[in-house]
């Protein structure tokens, strides 16, 4: 990537000289498209298609994966909504409808927190339990076949290089905060 590339180093001005596959703009140019064609990756219907193949379900929501892998990260230190907002990275009244779909669904119980009448204590359900496990096992095996033919290395590379990328996000949260 070259140094122009970097946010501040000339990159503004109107799109009248923009080029995406300047190489000037091309590596962040194609990561930020990627970036947005992985985002939609887990609502293609191909994909939805792939789920509902594997697992007997009417529809195959990522979002129920997500809150219950956020309740289950919470419960030993904040099971609450904000708790599993402050995971997913969205604002409260997000988790909030995410985790009633949970427990409409029998997946998340909801009880008053013990420390605090006023909050919800949230806490899988044996049926939440095990979705989590199923879905996530199903999740990494179309992972592995997506990435079949990829050397091991390569994909401990991406995962570490999307972990890096996660904290550098996780780092706006900090600068929001202060």
């Amino acid at each position: 990537m070259s140094a122009n590339a970097r946010p501040g180093s000339g990159l503004a001005g109107t799109f009248d000289d923009w080029d995406p596959l300047d190489s000037d703009q091309g590596d962040l140019e194609r990561l930020d498209a990627a970036l947005g064609r992985i985002r939609r990756l887990w609502d293609r219907p191909e994909v939805k298609q792939w789920f509902q193949a594997r697992l007997d379900l009417e529809s195959v929501d990522a979002s129920v994966y997500r809150t219950l892998r956020a309740v289950r990260q919470v419960a030993g230190s904040d099971p609450s909504v904000n708790g599993v907002a402050g995971v997913l990275r969205v604002d409260a009244s997000t988790a909030s409808r995410f985790v009633e779909r949970a427990v409409t669904a029998g997946f998340v119980s909801r009880s008053v927190a013990p420390d605090d009448r006023r909050r919800s204590s949230l806490e899988l359900t044996a049926a939440g339990n095990e979705r989590l496990l199923v879905l996530r096992d199903v999740r990494v095996r179309f992972l592995a076949d997506l990435t079949a033919a990829w050397p091991d290395d390569d994909v401990v590379a991406l995962t570490g290089l999307l972990d890096r990328l996660d904290a550098s996000v996780g780092r706006l949260d900090d600068v929001d905060d202060g």
